[in-house]
């Protein structure tokens, strides 16, 4: 199993937004990817997959509420 120091192969920051052309896919080897464009491919492991379904889940209300303070009126 991957250990912090090396369980991720490329540092980016990347800021997303919901205009962009999402796909996604499961590839041969079982990671479920996401690619935004020709920016951005994102592979996920199954159990990272989870993990991030869970903790956006967790935060989308919160994201939802701190994004409605900036809505334009």
């Amino acid at each position: 199993m991957a250990q912090p120091a090396d369980a991720v192969e490329q540092t980016s920051y990347l800021r997303i937004s919901s205009e962009a052309e999402f796909k996604e896919s499961i590839t041969a080897d079982g990671d479920y990817e996401v690619s935004f464009g020709t920016a951005a491919t994102v592979a996920l492991t199954p159990d990272a997959a989870e993990k991030l379904y869970w903790m956006l889940g967790t935060r989308i209300p919160e994201l939802r509420q701190i994004a409605s303070t900036f809505a334009l009126t």
